[in-house]
């Protein structure tokens, strides 16, 4: 049915225009002139005024003058190559609108898979965000540990040159202890050697004080090796507990490493299928294209051939104009004179 948009008045006296300018009336020329109403309104108008034209075509009118032989024979021709034409038009018509829908359907088709594309293009995208984050997280932290193990390192040197300084300064008051214990005797013996006629009950109370002396020098020289030996023992023992925690930090700066190198293999994957997707996507945007220029093709070819068949139309038309004249020009024999 219709639509209301484009009135079939309207149409007959574009028609009736594009006759007197000599062109043959067709859908297009309609819709040119109007400048408006879709193909179906059109074609239909147009289908109704040729059918009008066909049941009261212009030989009708001069029917008294043509005989029936010749009116009949130019009557079906020209229904027959307006049926022809119509038929073969709306053959045409229907092809190139099948035609016209898989092209749009097509062209939906490859809209919404550019569509679902972008989508997964903004979901890598996302996901390629939150890696880099990551990534510099770990940076950071291996930063930190870095830094870390710098401070470590520089504690310790620092404990080690203060046990050398330790060491160096206990044994630096064993020699002076010593040196002490020498003097002390060589001043007992000289003063023994001076006293030993006079003085023997001093002698042996000296002797004695020397032995006393002796041990306890000879005491604090054991305690402080021993200090010396408990000092050692203790930075051996620290520096063994920041060899481990120095091997436990490498070992988690080396995880660490290998998380990033990871993650950097998983990005180079996701940025390979990203490109392979962009590739897809540019595949189907030259796919769309090659429809659109193949669609644009088709509607031309169809166009082409609708002006071929209508030409045809036209010259069936002047045959049968021809025909009109042959038969317009026809007359009849004079009658006969009875005398």
């Amino acid at each position: 049915m219709a639509r209301n948009g484009v009135q079939y008045q309207q149409v007959v006296q574009v028609i009736q225009e594009l006759q007197r300018q000599g062109e043959n009336p067709t859908v297009q020329r309609i819709r040119e002139a109007l400048g408006t109403g879709s193909f179906t309104t059109l074609s239909e108008h147009l289908r109704q005024w040729r059918d009008e034209q066909r049941n009261a075509t212009p030989l009708q009118q001069e029917s008294k003058e043509v005989p029936d032989t010749l009116l009949n024979l130019t009557r079906e021709l020209w229904q027959a190559a307006c049926a022809e034409a119509d038929l073969k038009l709306q053959h045409y018509q229907q092809a190139a609108d099948q035609e016209i829908r898989q092209a749009l359907s097509d062209k939906q088709l490859a809209m919404e898979e550019a569509l679902r594309t972008e989508e997964k293009n903004l979901l890598l995208e996302r996901k390629n965000t939150e890696l880099l984050r990551d990534i510099k997280q770990l940076t950071a932290d291996i930063s930190r540990i870095q830094t870390l193990l710098e401070e470590k390192d520089k504690h310790l040197l620092t404990l080690e040159i203060n046990s050398q300084e330790r060491e160096a300064t206990a044994a630096a008051s064993i020699q002076k202890l010593q040196a002490e214990l020498q003097e002390q005797q060589q001043k007992h013996l000289l003063a023994l050697q001076q006293q030993k006629e006079e003085h023997q009950s001093v002698l042996a109370h000296e002797q004695q004080r020397n032995e006393e002396n002796q041990l306890r020098w000879m005491q604090e020289v054991d305690l402080a090796r021993q200090e010396t030996r408990n000092l050692q023992e203790k930075l051996q023992q620290q520096a063994l507990e920041i060899k481990q925690e120095r091997a436990q930090l490498q070992q988690a700066l080396k995880t660490s490493q290998q998380q990033v190198q990871d993650q950097q293999q998983e990005l180079q994957a996701r940025q390979l299928r990203e490109q392979e997707i962009k590739q897809q996507l540019e595949a189907k945007e030259q796919q769309l294209k090659q429809l659109q220029a193949q669609s644009i093709q088709q509607e031309a070819s169809l166009k082409l051939q609708l002006e071929e068949k209508i030409r045809e139309v036209k010259n069936n038309q002047q045959e049968i104009a021809t025909l009109k004249a042959a038969a317009a020009s026809y007359t009849r024999p004079a009658p006969l004179i009875m005398i």
